[in-house]
């Protein structure tokens, strides 16, 4: 495990003992994030699981698409 690894496991565990919040939501953990200095510099890439030439046509890079992205346009 990394030290960065180590410092967010550390710090979502803090939230959640002073915040008696065992299940914290994604928002919280977006806000411990950013407390830990994080901040959005570049733009989205590829998903980090994603091969290069996997030949995937899905919409949103192997996810199932949302509602509002119907692959079929039905």
């Amino acid at each position: 495990m990394s030290q960065e690894q180590l410092e967010f496991i550390l710090a979502v565990d803090t939230y959640k003992r002073v915040n008696n919040r065992p299940f914290p939501t994604w928002t919280e953990v977006l806000e411990v994030v950013k407390h830990l200095g994080y901040r959005k510099v570049a733009p989205v890439a590829d998903h980090i699981d994603k091969v290069e030439d996997s030949g995937d046509t899905t919409p949103s890079g192997g996810y199932p698409p949302l509602d509002d992205e119907d692959p079929d346009n039905t």
